[in-house]
């Protein structure tokens, strides 16, 4: 039987909480998604906006929503990279989950915190899936070259595809030249990347592209999907780009 339950965490001398959820079908050591709600949200809206636990039913591997305090993220100190290993842990203790196949991805505010768990904890992070977010005013920096696969809308107004170089964080370029900057950080050619438009082949939602950059010497691939006219949230289209179906993929 699925289960899904409050677990607690241990930070410190602190207590925190994540959402997990466990199929009924769970391989005996499965992977696991570690899945970041934005700013103002929380595990429940990040599980209904993302639908993790239904591809969790059909492919075996087990979904965790941490919860941030006050709904908000730390981007820039250490309390919620600290957060996000020890979910990593405990979740490794009391589900056996595979310590190679673990999957970091957020939306908005969580995908600002994912990048930044990049800086340190990279090595135990199998691949990134960062929706409607970046690293704001910060260069690329990771302990390891981990594949990404950040997903955008072209008509965001919060992370503006279009950049912010004058946000009070720090500001950020625009969403294509952020990835391309990350892809070169992780040594890929970013001189030819592969186009493929539209994206996917056949859809009859909003048109979107996909663009590759690869890494031949370390078989690292960094992946922009930039879904026309979408604004700040996290799609799911049947006729275009399902986000957690390619994030998965």
């Amino acid at each position: 039987m699925a289960a899904q339950t409050w677990e607690d965490v241990r930070v410190g001398t602190s207590t925190r909480k994540t959402l997990t959820y466990v199929p009924k079908n769970v391989e005996k050591s499965p992977a696991l998604v570690i899945s970041l709600h934005g700013m103002n949200q929380d595990p429940g809206f990040q599980q209904n906006q993302t639908q993790w636990n239904a591809l969790a039913d059909t492919e075996g591997f087990i979904v965790t929503y941490p919860l941030g305090n006050n709904k908000m993220w730390d981007t820039s100190g250490m309390g919620d990279v600290m957060f996000v290993e020890a979910v990593m842990k405990d979740m490794e203790l009391k589900h056996h989950v595979d310590k190679n196949r673990i999957y970091l991805s957020g939306f908005s505010m969580g995908s600002w915190l994912g990048y930044h768990c990049l800086e340190t904890l990279g090595d135990k992070i199998a691949a990134f899936g960062p929706v409607s977010g970046v690293d704001i005013g910060k260069q690329p920096k990771a302990n390891r070259k981990v594949p990404i696969m950040h997903i955008h809308g072209t008509g965001d107004d919060v992370f503006k595809y279009t950049g912010d170089p004058y946000h009070m964080a720090g500001g950020y370029p625009n969403i294509e030249e952020y990835v391309k900057k990350w892809a070169a950080y992780e040594g890929c050619d970013v001189s030819n990347p592969q186009v493929i438009r539209p994206y996917p082949a056949g859809s009859t939602g909003p048109k979107a592209t996909r663009t590759i950059y690869n890494n031949v010497n370390d078989d690292v691939e960094v992946n922009l999907i930039s879904i026309d006219g979408v604004g700040h949230w996290h799609s799911n289209d049947p006729n275009g780009v399902n986000s957690t179906q390619e994030l998965w993929n």
